[in-house]
């Protein structure tokens, strides 16, 4: 295709050249020009002009065909290459054969874990299970804002989660992910994992990855994840066997920040607040924040519910959702201010005991309080109208008192009148004289 764009260019400089030399005799002769005979130069010329313009375009599409055409035969080329390699050499999708994994997987348990690892991959391949954020969880991030994400411990995983963004590994290998993904309607996102215990023959790997993901894996030996590994200071991608040193290693105490550009599908690492210059690339999966380790230790995430050590993301506001989101706290505790049933409650209580009626204040004519079928300003009433008739009746007799108890029987032979009826608990009853009294026999 090039050499054809070539000859269409050397076409067009001929074409040019003969039609200026055919005009030059009627140019030359000035004897013979006039108005007559410039106008069918001036057609000549936008007609040239038209067609030298079409050349050029076609000579510049067909160059673009042409390096196209040279790069998709290099690409078909490499792929071939691969496949070759790989079906004479026997290697696996890590470009490794199997001589190379014994050497680098010594142990029955580390071989065994690739072998189950790679059989993981080929059962749950990345778009099998659906993890976009979905409407109740985008609604639940703007009801709790960046308090929504917390860390998932399965039961197959050893490990205990101290609260939402704490977790104690208990020892072993294992793996745990985010419940929610991060979201990809900003530019950059941010989070910052600290290491609380970390002894020194134990490395924590702190990176992304896909869901579903090994729970005895580390972060960055599967494909479609990447992790840090804080030992050794190297990041790996998609394999175990091939890791890039960007930093240094992490000890007790360290934070290690992790940014993401989910339009680029870009990761870089941050270590006590400095940014490492060494990116990842090609990450354009819907990934969820993902923290392994092979032995005890602790650590604390932080997606943003308090301040990054990071301050350009504190600045940029990087963090994965709003502090605080939009559900209202719970009121406080021992708050009743404007309750209607204690209003109520409270008006009754301070009623003083008097015979004026008017002194009795009701409830307000807008509450209504069913109590035993009847409203509380029917209760009040009927409280009058047997206050009234208590205090109207004569006899002294004690309510509720028969003739045949014989408590009642004494009291009506000492012929007390004092007695007071018992709905007035305010009142004690005045002492009984005795009717006879004998004195104490003398010693």
């Amino acid at each position: 295709m090039t050499r054809a764009s070539n000859w269409s260019g050397a076409l067009a400089t001929c074409l040019l050249c003969m039609r200026t030399a055919s005009a030059l005799p009627h140019i030359g002769d000035t004897s013979k020009l006039g108005w007559n005979m410039e106008r069918p130069v001036m057609e000549d010329d936008s007609d040239d002009a038209l067609v030298i313009m079409l050349i050029l375009i076609s000579a510049i599409f067909g160059t673009m065909l042409g390096i196209a055409a040279v790069f998709l035969v290099l690409y078909a080329l490499v792929q071939v290459v691969q496949r070759v390699r790989r079906f004479v050499f026997r290697l696996d999708d890590d470009g490794m054969s199997e001589r190379m994994r014994n050497q680098l997987l010594p142990d029955e348990d580390s071989r065994q874990s690739y072998e189950l690892a790679r059989a993981f991959e080929r059962q749950y391949p990345y778009g099998s299970v659906d993890t976009q954020l979905t409407p109740e969880q985008q609604s639940l991030i703007r009801e709790k804002g960046v308090d929504a994400w917390e860390f998932d411990v399965n039961l197959d995983v050893n490990a205990m989660q101290q609260s939402k963004t704490e977790v104690l590994f208990m020892g072993g290998d294992n793996c745990v992910q985010t419940n929610l993904p991060l979201p990809k309607s900003n530019s950059v996102y941010y989070f910052e994992v600290k290491l609380v215990e970390k002894p020194a023959d134990v490395s924590l790997w702190i990176g992304l990855a896909t869901k579903p993901f090994p729970a005895w894996r580390m972060v960055g030996w599967n494909k479609f994840s990447a992790g840090y590994c804080t030992n050794s200071g190297s990041v790996h991608q998609n394999s175990p066997f091939r890791g890039s040193r960007i930093g240094e290693p992490l000890l007790s105490g360290d934070i290690l920040g992790i940014g993401y550009q989910p339009r680029s599908g870009v990761m870089w690492f941050t270590r006590n607040g400095r940014r490492y210059k060494e990116i990842v690339s090609g990450m354009l999966y819907d990934l969820f924040p993902t923290i392994s380790a092979d032995g005890p230790c602790s650590f604390s995430a932080n997606f943003g519910q308090r301040g990054f050590v990071f301050i350009e993301a504190n600045v940029k506001r990087w963090g994965l959702g709003p502090v605080e989101g939009t559900q209202q706290p719970p009121p406080v505790y021992g708050a009743n201010q404007n309750t209607t049933l204690l209003e109520t409650a409270e008006s009754e209580s301070t009623t003083p005991d008097s015979d004026d009626d008017s002194s009795i204040q009701p409830a307000p004519e807008d509450t209504v309080i069913l109590i035993d079928g009847h409203s509380a300003n029917e209760r009040q009433h009927e409280r009058r109208q047997r206050t009234r008739s208590g205090r109207r009746s004569a006899s002294h007799r004690p309510p509720l008192y028969q003739k045949e108890d014989p408590i009642a029987a004494q009291l009506l032979e000492a012929g007390s009148t004092s007695l007071v009826p018992a709905s007035y608990p305010s009142k004690q009853p005045e002492s009984l004289e005795p009717t006879t009294s004998e004195p104490p026999p003398s010693s």
